[in-house]
């Protein structure tokens, strides 16, 4: 008896909602979070796990330039190591907004910031 009052009540019940379709996820080794932990750690293993990381961009950046995959920068042509990393750390601590971005692109930004282009 239950069963044939409940049935036709099914049929009224509006459509479960469907959640919206998530944004493909993208890995990262590491975000702009990480690694502001690690520039920041007074291990001397992580502050130069730090500038390896910020080095090893900015050298990515410049072999793309070098093969024509990237505009160029306005960047000094010499910068030292302990130089973009302190750029870097003190990008991440202005903008805490952008912590969760890829690491590697925070690099790119805080450069670009630090050494704009004038026309």
């Amino acid at each position: 008896m239950i069963g044939s009052i409940v049935a036709p009540l099914l049929l009224l019940a509006p459509a479960p909602v469907q959640a919206p379709p998530k944004a493909p996820s993208v890995f990262m080794f590491e975000t702009g979070a990480s690694l502001l932990e690690k520039c920041q750690n007074k291990a001397p293993e992580y502050a130069l796990a730090c500038t390896a990381y910020v080095v090893g961009v900015v050298d990515g950046i410049k072999k793309d330039i070098y093969l024509g995959r990237a505009p160029t920068t306005c960047w000094p042509d010499r910068l030292g190591a302990t130089q973009v990393r302190d750029i870097v750390v003190k990008y991440l601590k202005t903008y805490a907004d952008q912590r969760n971005f890829p690491a590697s692109l925070i690099v790119s930004v805080a450069l670009a910031d630090a050494f704009p282009c004038h026309p």
